[in-house]
This record gives structure tokens, C-alpha cells and sequence, in this order.
């Protein structure tokens, strides 16, 4: 760690070393997740129910007007992403791979960058990257054909520009960040809400910038407009108000348990007969049903939910993942975020919480805890949280490796 820390002193290509800090990141991040995807096997691997890879390569495909069903229990932004890739058959599937294990690798120098801009030290920011590079859920992820890398790559540039913006009280700035935050939002539908928590915390820390409420403004109004055509799109086909996706009220009801094996695939199979028994006719009808079911059952078990939130917090922050996973993979993934929270704790003790604009990271932190306290908390949902993890951990590698 203390040899790559070291090289984050050099700001650009010389000392020896052909590349630069930045370059070096991604071409060893990117050299990495290919070597996963080819050990893997997933570079020829058809689409699979896990993950909702089989979901968004048929919401592709009904882009296409190859797939009838109408599509809106998930947001647009990835299928159409994949969409040129689906288009080609089983070889551009194995593009889209290609391409993911590229927007993966992207991550650590655009972690890198926004430590920077946090105005952590260039060694710090450094260690931000590499432990991105490094780490294995990202990975995993990194070859799998779900929304969790292309949005976490949206989530980076849009703390970039909103930072940027912030630092600078451009409304230019804010324009573009509410740009960026629409496309997250189409992408991940969890980033929606984030535009109330992010307008929160810019008034907490007002002092900061005497112009927050103009940028609030200017980046909520971009992020509408650029998520409107699609709002408009889901009112003249459904005729109902939908913003991104409708699932919300399933995905309640099912995350109403800690129960592995439940999550996975009793529930979801429970829900699915018991909305055909009923009769209910499309995803609305039966959206609203078990959102009616999960409220009931919290107005007869206040004190139950309330622990179950509690712990899924708390297993929303655990180390390791749970089976089918090999033992091999739970350690390993365990190990390194044990040292990997270490670290960020340790950054956090150290000072980053002090950096201007860390607030707003902080507030996306305990706001995606939150909701996955209520909805399903497993770790592919933590995804988006790591590289800013990582930026407060290579702040700890500092501390280790002074």
C-alpha cells in the first residue's frame, strides 16, 4: 500500500513510469475485472434471472419492438444503454460486458478526481482509486449485466459537477448536475428522492455557499426536464403519473423480512400467485395491493418494524455477502472490507468529514441506509456507496502510511 501511495505523488507521466496516476488506475482497474471476466466465464454467458440481467436485456429488447410487454417496473437509462448491444444478438451481449468491465475500471480515476476536488491530498486521492481498482464487489459487478456500475459512474460525475458548482456558485454548473442527476435518476430510481436530501443538506451548510438556493433551484429544475420526456412518455401510455419505474409498493412487501431464502425467491414466487389468485390485472393494480398489505401488517406490528428496520440497516452494512456465494468468496469479500472500513473510519476520524462539500456524500451515505432499511438491503445495493467509502478510506490509508 505504501508503494502505491507513494505513487500518487507524481502528477503526470515521468519518475520512470510511462503513464500517469489517473491512467495507471483504470488500465490496471480495467486489467483486473477482464481477467475476472474471462475466469468467470460470464464473457459467453447468456443473460441471467440473477441480478435482473434477463429484466433489462427484455426491456432492450422491447426498445427494439422485439419484446410486447410494457415495460416500466424498471428505469430506462440501463436497457437503453444495452440497447445497441441487444441489437447484435449473444455477441453484443458479450460487448456489453466488454463495455461494462470499461465504465468499472473508469471508477477509480473518477474516484480519484473527486477526492481531489474534495480537496484531499493527491496521495490520499490516490488511495481512494486504487482501493476502487481493488475492490471486489466492484469487481464481480463490473461483468454483470445490471445498473449498479453505469449508475455509480453517473453518481461520481454528478457529485463532480454538483461540487464543482457548489465550490464556484455557478448556476451553469448546477444545469449541468441536474443533468447528470436526471440520467442517474432514469438509471437507478433510488436517486430521485436524493434531490430533496441534497437540497437539505445545501441548506445545512449554507455558509458554505451564499447562493445555494438558486443552485437547488437551477439543478432541480434541469433534473426534471431532463427526466420529463420519459414521465411524459409512461402518462400517454399508462396514464399515470410515473416518473421512473412502479415497484415500489412489490418491493416493500417483499423487503418486509430478513429472511434470506424469502428475499431470494420464496416471497417473490409467494407474491406472484397470490396476485394471479386475485385477479389483478397489471404491474399498477398489483403495486398498489401489496403496498395496501406491507402498511397493514406495519399498523399491526409497529414495534416489529420498527426492529426489522433496525437490522436491516444494519445488515445493509455487513462485510461479507451470503450464500449461494463460495466460502472462498465470502472471506475474501469479508477481509477486504474489514480493512477497507478501517480505513474509512479512520479517514473519518482524521478529518474528512471537514472537507467542504463532504456533507452532501455524507448525506447520500445515510440517506440510501435509510431506504434500504425499508426496502430489500443487500449489498449489490450498497454499490454506489463504494467509491465514496473509498474516498474517506484513502484519507485512513494516510493515517497507516504516514
Amino acid at each position: 500500500m505504501r508503494a502505491l501511495l507513494e505513487r500518487g505523488h507524481a502528477e503526470g507521466p515521468g519518475r520512470g513510469w510511462p503513464l500517469s496516476p489517473q491512467a495507471s488506475l483504470f488500465w490496471g482497474a480495467w486489467l483486473l475485472r477482464l481477467a475476472w471476466l474471462w475466469a468467470s466465464g460470464l464473457l459467453t454467458a447468456a443473460p441471467s434471472p440473477s441480478y435482473d440481467e434477463g429484466a433489462y436485456v427484455g426491456m432492450a429488447q422491447s426498445f427494439l419492438g422485439r419484446d410486447p410487454r410494457p415495460w416500466v417496473a424498471h428505469p430506462p437509462g440501463y436497457p437503453a444503454f444495452l440497447l445497441p448491444f441487444v441489437a447484435l444478438g449473444m455477441p453484443g451481449l458479450a460487448l456489453a460486458r466488454l463495455a461494462q468491465t470499461a465504465l468499472g475500471a473508469a471508477l477509480a480515476p473518477m474516484t480519484s478526481r473527486l477526492a481531489a476536488r474534495l480537496k484531499f491530498s493527491p496521495r490520499e486521492s490516490f488511495a481512494a482509486g486504487v482501493l476502487v481498482a481493488l475492490h471486489p464487489m466492484l469487481v464481480f459487478f463490473s461483468a454483470r449485466l445490471s445498473s449498479e456500475i453505469p449508475f455509480a459512474v453517473l453518481e461520481l460525475f454528478f457529485f463532480s459537477a454538483w461540487l464543482g458548482a457548489w465550490e464556484r456558485g455557478s448556476s451553469r454548473g448546477a444545469a449541468g448536475a441536474g443533468f447528470l442527476g436526471g440520467l442517474a435518476s432514469l438509471t437507478r430510481g433510488v436517486m430521485l428522492p436524493f434531490g430533496g436530501v441534497l437540497a437539505a443538506v445545501a441548506f445545512w451548510k449554507r455558509r458554505e455557499q451564499p447562493r445555494w438556493m438558486s443552485l437547488v433551484i437551477v439543478c432541480g429544475s434541469a433534473w426534471a426536464a431532463t427526466m420529463a420526456p420519459w414521465t411524459i412518455r409512461n402518462w400517454a401510455r399508462f396514464h399515470r403519473f410515473v416518473p421512473v419505474s412502479q415497484q415500489g409498493g412489490w418491493n416493500f412487501y417483499e423487503g418486509l423480512t430478513l429472511d434470506r431464502e424469502e428475499i431470494l425467491w420464496k416471497r417473490p414466487a409467494a407474491m406472484a400467485r397470490e396476485a394471479k389468485e386475485r385477479g389483478l390485472k397489471d404491474i399498477f393494480e398489483t403495486d398498489a395491493y401489496f403496498a395496501r398489505k406491507a402498511n397493514a401488517w406495519i399498523g399491526m406490528h409497529p414495534r416489529e418494524f420498527m426492529v426489522l428496520l433496525l437490522r436491516k440497516a444494519f445488515k445493509f452494512w455487513r462485510l461479507a455477502p451470503y450464500p449461494p456465494h463460495a466460502a472462498a468468496a465470502r472471506w475474501g469479500t469479508g477481509i477486504f472490507n474489514l480493512f477497507f472500513f478501517t480505513l474509512a473510519v479512520l479517514g473519518l476520524w482524521r478529518g474528512a468529514l471537514r472537507h467542504p462539500g463532504f456533507a452532501f456524500i455524507l448525506g447520500f451515505a445515510v440517506y440510501l441506509t435509510l431506504l434500504h432499511s425499508v426496502f430489500v438491503s443487500d449489498l449489490r445495493y450498497r454499490l454506489p456507496l463504494e467509491p465514496l467509502i473509498a474516498i474517506a478510506a484513502g484519507a485512513g490509508a494516510s493515517v497507516v502510511s504516514p
